[in-house]
């Protein structure tokens, strides 16, 4: 997730899982679509397959790959999954922890830029990080026929530069919804229009960043009908203006998961946007739980997917493309699911959850999720921020 884990070790259960898989509500925008990659000069060339030539999967025991997730619950829980695929490839797994995915993209340019050693060969990437990785042409490419396993996968989930290579393959989804303390609200709002009611004066928790927040989405969906708006920096700042009758009302712009979540825990705060997953594992934990609530907005929760990718400098290609595929496989989906409360990328048939199980992580289904538009923080990153910080964090 674009953010660090700092929670415990602590797995959700299949019973808690369903225990605490909130109230279901959406409205319908599609999964995240393929974006063509759009990459400025760089000094040196890609060093992936961009030739139909397969990558060799097959001679790669004995290697040694790092992999790189966010750190705490997220990172500690896939550090378990990696000795299976050891024992199955030889491949050794050093898993390391990663910041948000913005912060590693820069880490990994540096050290590419620098000739050194990546910080990982295989990193999990945003949306949003994903296109910057792309733009700095820091990644390494390959075949879909390299990754038999993605026939799997749901649509959306393998993304590709201009060549169809392919750059980034969807490794999980996962849900920002309305997270309210169960403590200090009774009954919790099912819109995201509650965040300009002037009942919760300097009660909300929400993210500071417009690229992994998504409130601009957010405020284009309840106000203007939808993201047509978007398509013009001057609907852009419309939107902000409206985004900033929402300011008396935020408690907190929190940073990442670490920051926020003793916030909701200890009813700081009363209401906001928070994750999914991690308020599943945390209402779940050993003793009752924090008293979170998560809910389903009716116009749709946001979605964001963490895309695996490879440095391109990585001196273990092959054993990189095995890792990925290995990861596409249903059953691992389902595994991740239920332990870390995340949308699986494999498409529902092919898994053996119950609907019930399937329904506590996925809600009422990613297709009636509000998508992020990534191509708009690409485009107009620096804009964007700057106007960010004068509208809305001043």
């Amino acid at each position: 997730m674009d953010i660090d884990r700092i929670l415990s070790t602590q797995e959700i259960s299949r019973r808690n899982l369903l225990k605490r898989g909130g109230l279901l509500a959406g409205a319908a925008l599609g999964m995240p679509a393929i974006l063509a990659a759009c990459a400025p000069d760089a000094p040196t060339e890609p060093a992936g397959n961009a030739s139909p030539t397969p990558i060799d999967t097959e001679n790669i025991d004995g290697a040694t790959i790092k992999v790189g997730t966010y750190g705490g619950f997220f990172e500690e829980n896939f550090r378990k999954m990696y000795p299976a695929f050891t024992e199955e490839f030889g491949v050794e797994v050093e898993s390391v922890s990663q910041p948000t995915s913005e912060v590693w993209v820069t880490q990994l340019q540096q050290a590419i830029a620098a000739g050194g050693a990546p910080p990982a060969d295989v990193s999990m990437l945003s949306g949003v990080g994903l296109q910057r990785a792309i733009n700095g042409e820091i990644l390494a490419t390959y075949q879909a026929s390299d990754i038999p396993e993605s026939v799997h996968l749901a649509e959306g989930y393998i993304r590709t530069d201009e060549g169809d290579s392919v750059i980034g393959v969807g490794g999980l989804s996962w849900y920002i919804t309305l997270v309210s303390n169960t403590d200090r609200v009774q009954e919790s709002p099912d819109t995201w229009t509650a965040f300009w009611d002037p009942e919760w004066e300097n009660e909300l928790a929400l993210l500071r960043n417009a690229a992994n927040s998504f409130l601009l989405e957010i405020t284009a969906t309840c106000f203007f009908d939808g993201y047509d708006i978007l398509e013009t920096q001057d609907g852009i700042l419309e939107v902000m203006r409206k985004l900033q009758e929402v300011k008396p009302n935020v408690k907190l712009w929190f940073r990442d998961e670490a920051q926020a979540q003793p916030a909701y825990n200890e009813g700081e705060v009363s209401l906001g946007q928070f994750y999914h997953d991690i308020t599943l594992f945390a209402a779940s934990e050993a003793g009752g739980g924090a008293p979170l609530r998560s809910v389903f907005p009716t116009e749709g929760a946001i979605i964001d997917t963490g895309f695996w990718s490879i440095s391109k400098t990585t001196q273990e290609l092959g054993a990189c493309v095995a890792f990925i595929d290995y990861m596409c496989r249903p059953d691992i989906q389902q595994e991740l699911a239920l332990t870390l409360g995340t949308i699986p990328s494999t498409k529902r048939d092919t898994m053996t959850m119950s609907d019930e199980e399937y329904e506590a992580v996925a809600g009422p289904g990613p297709e009636v999720a509000l998508q992020p538009k990534y191509e708009m923080y690409n485009e107009l990153e620096d804009w964007i921020d700057q106007n960010w910080t004068e509208l809305i964090l001043s």
